[in-house]
């Protein structure tokens, strides 16, 4: 494992906002996990896991953590179950199973790695199908061991699950994926695309902001009441678009996406607490 010191963030975020790491590593083994661990306690830092940098927002300036990627991909397995490393993108995964005759389409579009997607339970929103529809198993380490945890154990739920609050990195899963001719994916996934480049931009962002409430209410519908669709702070514009979206147009710092949060809140009572990106603060834990 390579420890790389002052590593920057920015180009490592769909968004492009941050600073740089005080340590920053890939990582390619279990080995590599291990070590990236003992290394973070070593020097009394937090371990900050990033995937594709979809969903992520740092900080300017140092972000005092171990920052880490896990970049193993590998794809093992036959049939209706294999075994995938959490580094693996998603959508070259969707891919590949199509062309075994494997259907994973109803997650088309969701951009990332397969342990970002695993950690959020990512999915086509509060009534969609998640990934946790395919899942049997997930590997991890936490705790200076590793854990198997079946499915059940995993306390999944909508964009959540029992990795996204411990301290723990995220190496594999094993998924069971139905079968499907793959002209029929292929379709299926281009319906799917199309539909997110209507509904969504495509412009620097890292997804949506806020988590739907409770009831099913998403986000978007109580931000465009309030009147803030369109809104400005700074470089960050809330997306006209999409409501949910906050979109990097003008070079926009930090301090810029956590104020537009925090004036949707202001006028949104009902958000508090229901953000689902996530931004991390120089001394490398979540600001929400």
């Amino acid at each position: 494992m390579q420890i790389r010191e002052y590593e920057s963030l920015k180009p490592k975020t769909t968004m492009r906002i941050g600073g740089n790491a005080r340590y920053f590593a890939e990582l390619q083994t279990q080995k590599d996990v291990e070590d990236a661990q003992q290394f973070a306690e070593d020097h009394h830092l937090p371990l900050v896991v990033l995937g594709s940098g979809s969903n992520t927002i740092f900080a300017e300036g140092t972000i005092e953590a171990v920052v880490v990627r896990v970049t193993a991909a590998a794809m093992h397995g036959k049939g209706e179950r294999i075994t995938v490393e959490a580094g693996k993108n998603l959508a070259m995964l969707i891919a590949e199973l199509a062309k075994r005759g494997r259907d994973l389409s109803p997650l088309a579009g969701i951009p990332g790695t397969l342990g970002g997607a695993i950690v959020g339970n990512a999915g086509q929103g509060p009534d969609g199908i998640w990934i946790d529809t395919f899942v049997e198993k997930i590997t991890c380490f936490e705790e200076g061991t590793w854990k198997t945890y079946a499915k059940q154990e995993c306390v999944f739920a909508y964009r959540e699950s029992r990795f996204k609050h411990a301290s723990c990195i995220v190496w594999s899963a094993e998924l069971v994926v139905p079968q499907g001719e793959p002209q029929h994916v292929e379709q299926q996934v281009k319906k799917l695309l199309e539909r997110r480049m209507e509904t969504q931009p495509h412009l620097k962002t890292a997804g949506s902001c806020f988590k739907a409430l409770s009831d099913g209410t998403p986000a978007w519908k109580l931000i465009e009441r309030a009147g803030l669709r369109g809104l400005c702070v700074g470089g960050i514009t809330v997306s006209e678009k999409h409501a949910n979206f906050l979109t990097n147009t003008n070079a926009a710092s930090f301090l810029n996406a956590v104020t537009a949060v925090r004036t949707v809140q202001g006028k949104i009572p009902e958000l508090q607490g229901n953000v689902e990106m996530r931004f991390i603060g120089t001394d490398g834990k979540p600001l929400f």
